[in-house]
């Protein structure tokens, strides 16, 4: 099912995205679909909101690991998701 629908019919599911306030103040986020869906659906978006040196736990890390080194902050997350896009 869409997720613009599912967030229509349901509301927000699931945990909340992941926003990183980068080095320039701006916020980045981790999870794109889900916020674009949600603001579309006209629901709030549900948001754990990281500075960009707080430390990233070692579970959280794997999601983001790029040639098999993983962040050690949710600055250096962003980065290698970005990187992983670009590719």
């Amino acid at each position: 099912m869409a997720p613009l629908f599912c967030m229509k019919k349901d509301g927000w599911q699931g945990d909340p995205v992941d926003v990183v306030k980068m080095k320039d103040g701006l916020p980045t986020s981790a999870d794109n679909t889900r916020i674009l869906a949600a603001r579309e659906a006209g629901i709030k978006v549900e948001a754990n909101v990281r500075n960009y040196d707080d430390p990233i736990s070692a579970d959280m890390a794997e999601r983001f690991e790029l040639n098999g080194e993983k962040p050690k902050t949710w600055g250096e997350a962003i980065k290698f998701r970005i990187k992983k896009k670009v590719k």
